[in-house]
């Protein structure tokens, strides 16, 4: 008997591996079919349907993964996809004033939804800095077309998103690059539903070990920058770039620690109020 998996992600070279697993037919040689979604809109929109039951399972930020469970969201983390940091760019319209990162206090962000990656890597900055908090602002665009235009109209500042995803914005003279921000962390983590994971527990385990074993090879893939660039509108030395950066996760794990260590930045933040116990996070 079959059964369908419904699973989101942003539509970025992140999430290939998933694309090539379900194309060769990986999961579905188990009996089980995993319907992707892209979800342009990021963490935010994948925590939304998540706990709409629109999805079952999701590749989030792991900031927005714990940020989101740590404050109720019925969803567990299972274990990275990404194990090497998340490289934000920190954006501002190609017209506006704004000439070094120094200069954004007290300007307004452009953020995909609250809760999102882009919000919360905002405030993350902001406190890595030492900037008040209290005079943050933020303008809701929904995704990076959003916040091209608000950027370009002037109706935000600032806009922090994944730095290869927006360099054809930036290529084209719409948009430029203030700086980089690496997270202080491994970026993408794959959960699932709570209720999901106790009536198909094998399931989970058979899509997480298909899915590790395309990640620990798809490195290897002769053509891979090529596929990359095609599919995803980016320049193949940009790619080539991103890809000696990334490392896709190949184990299953997720480490206490690491989730206890996001969990007090955000409580320092103020994206949290408490901390919850790592391991009430985990699956």
């Amino acid at each position: 008997m079959k059964i369908t998996v419904k699973i989101g992600g942003v539509p970025e070279h992140f999430n290939y591996p998933w694309h090539k697993a379900i194309e060769e037919g990986k999961f579905i040689q188990h009996g089980i079919d995993v319907q992707w979604s892209d979800y342009p809109g990021g963490t935010g929109a994948l925590v939304q349907d998540l706990a709409d039951k629109k999805l079952d399972m999701a590749v989030l930020l792991t900031e927005g993964a714990v940020a989101a469970a740590s404050k109720g969201s019925p969803f567990r983390l299972l274990h990275y996809t990404v194990k090497s940091p998340l490289v934000w760019g920190i954006h501002t319209g190609a017209q506006s004033s704004l000439q070094t990162i120094s200069d954004i206090p007290g300007k307004t962000f452009a953020i995909s939804r609250f809760g999102s990656g882009s919000h919360l890597m905002a405030i993350v900055q902001a406190l890595l800095n030492d900037w008040p908090l209290d005079h943050m602002s933020w303008v809701e665009v929904k995704n990076l077309a959003g916040a091209k235009e608000a950027l370009v109209a002037n109706e935000a500042d600032v806009f922090l998103w994944e730095r290869f995803m927006t360099k054809p914005l930036v290529d084209e003279g719409a948009l430029r690059l203030l700086g980089l921000l690496p997270t202080p962390w491994s970026s993408f983590v794959l959960v699932v539903r709570e209720d999901f994971l106790a009536e198909q527990r094998e399931t989970v385990k058979q899509i997480s070990s298909e899915l590790l074993a395309v990640q620990k090879q798809v490195k290897e893939e002769k053509e891979l920058p090529k596929i990359l660039a095609d599919r995803y509108g980016l320049q193949r030395e940009d790619v080539l770039t991103w890809l000696d950066q990334t490392v896709w996760e190949y184990e299953n794990e997720l480490p206490e620690k690491e989730i206890e260590e996001v969990s007090e930045c955000l409580l320092r933040a103020g994206v949290l109020e408490k901390l919850i116990q790592a391991s009430k996070l985990l699956a």
